[in-house]
């Protein structure tokens, strides 16, 4: 899933200040790329009467633990063509698909580290969904939609990074 490019944030940067056309170009030409990830990870979600009843919301609830809402774990999947903030190790991702609920981040790892445990064979037995991917890239809604794309969204997003900075080099010249 990850791609190392070097001077990417440099290029945007670049691109902004130089070629204010083709730097909105670029993150056009990512969110293409992207958006079928973020169709299929939407599909790959559970209706409300496909989770264990326990999950879902209930009235006079006291638990902390995150509530399943199938249209709100929707609507959180998403995607984002701007870099991020550099993490401890200084890498930034320039794309990046998201899932920003904690109901969904729980569907999408469950049965990771403990794949034996009460809820995920009660919710697995009840909505069979497949873990796809490997390791810390596994899981049953975003790495899956990406493991099926067949990587064809990451090297349309390096293709796209690449051919920007062609039309920089270009335009630079003239």
């Amino acid at each position: 899933m990850p791609a190392t490019v070097k001077g990417g944030v440099e290029l945007r940067k670049a691109l902004r200040k130089f070629a204010p056309d083709l730097g909105k170009e670029l993150p056009k030409e990512i969110a293409v790329a992207l958006k079928p990830i973020v169709k299929a990870a939407k599909g790959y979600l559970p209706d409300n009467q496909q989770v264990l009843s326990g999950w879902l919301p209930r009235p006079n609830l006291q638990g902390t633990f995150p509530t399943y809402d199938a249209k709100l774990v929707r609507s959180g999947i998403g995607y984002k063509t701007t870099p991020s903030k550099p993490n401890r190790r200084g890498f930034r991702s320039l794309a990046r698909v998201f899932n920003k609920t904690a109901a969904g981040a729980i569907y999408e790892t469950m049965g990771r580290k403990t794949p034996n445990s009460r809820f995920v064979v009660n919710q697995t037995s009840k909505y069979g969904s497949s873990m796809k991917g490997t390791d810390k890239m596994e899981g049953r809604v975003l790495f899956r939609a990406y493991e099926e794309n067949h990587g064809k969204a990451s090297e349309a997003v390096l293709k796209a990074i690449k051919t920007a900075g062609d039309k920089l080099k270009a335009k630079a010249k003239v």
